[in-house]
């Protein structure tokens, strides 16, 4: 079976990442700089990636999720930025075959209308223009095989919801959760800009178990169905019986990045569950971790 190096296995998204690999055979190795992981089996390298190459052999695949997801440019530039260059050395010089880069669709900015591989570039954060350096990065590598993955909001019982700070929509899911009025702005706008980690994990597993050769390609994720928004706060709403009340006010506006093409993706066999499916698992989850 392949061993697989996942970076940012003490993050989120990365430690599920890690557990599901294991699960189903794979020989995983996870980077981790601070934050220790729990309830792990599998080998653990505690490193600044930004900062050092790695000591490890015979790996065959990479997937790199570690990232900083806010702080100054500089802070921004060293551990994305730096740390992409220190992984793809790594990986040139190990003859490593095959890298999974996951970015995001922040990459994007401003774009309006349907997000798809070709949409354009327009003003992004500093978050998003690193990550998209990083994409660039990876490209231009002479690892055989390169993946881009940009993920939407990811969703899983790690969502912190005391801070919901510049996010709308888990902002709607915290007043729902804690029973209190959500105004939804947006009601009648379609909307498929989030996956659930376990669906990625999945994914992945297919991926390195089809044996399907990718030479160098980017892809979108997110869910299957586009949903009203309204509808997604009413299916979260009604799986726990919140008293909130969805108080629909349109206001005109279209937020950036609502809606997501998968369909490259499903090239690579992403078929994701239902909408409704991730989204009451989700929300079952936050709810048993606030409780």
């Amino acid at each position: 079976m392949k061993k697989v190096l996942v970076t940012g296995a003490g993050g989120n998204v990365g430690q599920y990442i890690g557990n599901e690999l294991t699960s189903v055979g794979f020989k995983v190795a996870g980077v981790i700089r601070n934050r220790l992981p729990e309830n792990v089996n599998y080998q653990l390298i505690k490193a600044d990636i930004s900062e050092e190459i790695l000591q490890i052999k015979d790996i065959d695949v990479i997937i790199h999720i570690a990232a900083a997801l806010s702080g100054t440019a500089k802070e921004l530039i060293d551990n994305n930025i730096n740390g992409t260059e220190k992984i793809i050395h790594f990986a040139e010089q190990r003859h490593v075959r095959k890298i999974i880069y996951m970015s995001t669709v922040s990459v994007h900015g401003l774009v309006d209308g349907e997000l798809s591989e070709k949409s354009d570039i327009i003003n992004p954060d500093c978050y998003g223009m690193t990550k998209y350096l990083c994409e660039c990065m990876v490209r231009e590598s002479k690892i055989p095989e390169r993946l881009i993955i940009r993920l939407p909001r990811m969703l899983g019982p790690f969502v912190d919801l005391q801070n919901t700070q510049g996010s709308g929509f888990l902002t709607m899911v915290r007043k729902i959760l804690y029973g209190e009025d959500v105004r939804c702005f947006i009601p009648n706008i379609k909307y498929n800009n989030y996956l659930h980690v376990s669906e990625l994990g999945k994914f992945l597993i297919n991926l390195l178990t089809n044996g399907e050769v990718i030479e160098n390609d980017t892809i979108l994720l997110g869910a299957k169905e586009r949903l009203l928004m309204s509808d997604i706060l009413w299916i979260m709403k009604s799986e726990i019986n919140s008293s909130s009340k969805i108080i629909l006010e349109d206001n005109g506006t279209i937020p950036k990045c609502s809606l997501v093409s998968i369909k490259k993706a499903e090239k690579y066999g992403f078929y994701p569950c239902d909408a409704r499916s991730m989204l009451t698992r989700f929300i079952q989850e936050v709810n048993t971790k606030c409780k």
